[in-house]
This record gives structure tokens, sequence and C-alpha cells, in this order.
């Protein structure tokens, strides 16, 4: 049986997550609290910090790209959420990208290969009864992503080790 593939161990603070993903801790503590906001954060209660992973260290780096260019905080939790929840739950290789079909709900994407070609075909119906497809696609590059957000994690890491003094070779 395949094993499903696994995220890094380490486990970041919010101030640490914020520097990971480039976003001001304040940007997101509002968009979290927003109605329209980033939904998808880690849970947590009342003297209890926020832990990110690195599932959802990619969502939140993807949350933040998307509306540094201007989407929508709720388009841009929409993605990122769905995609935290490919990432946890059916996929037992990490796809290379995740495509969303361009059609009013986003609600759809697809695992692909980097072969894979990047339009994808959504039919539906429109509002006049006649069948519209659609050939057009948003997409992740996921392999992408994760490398930039595990090397920033890494170098985070290294940091911490060095200011409390442990070595590096040392396990946890």
């Amino acid at each position: 049986m395949l094993k499903k593939f696994e995220p890094l161990p380490y486990k970041f603070s919010t101030k640490l997550a914020c520097e990971v993903v480039s976003i001001k801790p304040l940007r997101l503590n509002d968009a979290i609290n927003a109605k329209d906001g980033y939904k998808c954060a880690p849970t947590t209660t009342a003297g209890v910090a926020r832990v990110f992973g690195e599932f959802d260290l990619i969502a939140l780096f993807i949350f933040r790209y998307l509306t540094d260019l201007g989407t929508s905080q709720s388009l841009a939790s929409n993605f990122s959420c769905k995609l935290l929840e490919a990432f946890q739950s059916e996929f037992r290789e990490l796809p290379d990208r995740f495509d969303f079909p361009l059609n009013p709900h986003h609600d759809q994407y697809t695992g692909c290969s980097a072969d894979d070609p990047t339009s994808f075909t959504h039919e539906t119906w429109s509002v006049r009864g006649g069948k519209m497809t659609a050939h057009a696609a948003l997409s992740f590059n996921i392999a992408t992503i994760r490398r930039e957000v595990r090397d920033r994690m890494e170098f985070i890491v290294d940091r911490e080790r060095n200011t409390f003094g442990i070595p590096a070779d040392q396990e946890d």
C-alpha cells in the first residue's frame, strides 16, 4: 500500500508562520476574523497559541499571494482551503499542480502531473439553457510552492536552533 505523503514535522507559532509566508501578523489576524476572510487557519482556544504545520503554511502562502494580487479574501480563502483539504485527505502522492476550472463555483479541483495540459474542460448549463464549455483553469504549481515554503521553514528552523544554541546535528 502506498504511504500517504507526509508534511515536515515542524510546527510554527503565528509569528513565525507569518514570517514564512511574508504576511504581517495583524493582516493575518484581521483576515481570520473577517466574515469573508481566511477560513482554514488552524483552530485555537483562549490562551492557546495557533500552530501552523507545513500544509497550513502552503495554504496561507497561497492566500497571501492571491490577496496581494487583488483577489478578494473570500475567493482566496476558497482556493486555499480547498487545497488544504486536498493535502489532508485524498492524495497518496502530492500532485505537481492543482487546477481549478474557471467557473462560478471554484469548488472543483484536479490534481495534475507536470506533464498534464494546463487547460481544464468543464461543461455547465447557461441561464439560457445551452451548454457552455470552459477551457481555462487557475493552476497552482504545488511542487514549486511547496519547495519555496519548505526552504523558508528550514531557514527559520536553523535560525531558531542557532538562537538557542542547539547543534544542527542534534535530533529533537
